[in-house]
């Protein structure tokens, strides 16, 4: 069981549906938030655990469990993917 708990959270732009993703340490939050994220309150307290550009969008509709969250950083030397100016 992984430290983490992984969300898929949906919150309604006017008349669109924007998703975002949010990782929480397991302890942070309640269990009852953790097994019940939509229950009103618990919605209102991850809501506020949102980036504030997401946040600012509206309310959550939906939150679906997402198994793993795998974040990438690549550090490309400055050098490749340039092509190279022959002249």
């Amino acid at each position: 069981m992984s430290n983490y708990i992984n969300w898929l959270i949906t919150v309604l732009y006017n008349d669109e549906l924007l998703k975002c993703a949010l990782q929480v340490k397991r302890g942070v939050l309640s269990i009852d938030c953790e097994l019940y994220p939509m229950e009103q309150e618990n919605r209102e307290k991850i809501h506020t655990l949102l980036p504030l550009h997401v946040k600012n969008c509206g309310p959550i509709v939906a939150i679906e469990d997402l198994f793993e969250i795998h974040v990438v950083t690549l550090n490309i030397p400055e050098s490749e993917g340039k092509e190279e100016d022959n002249g």
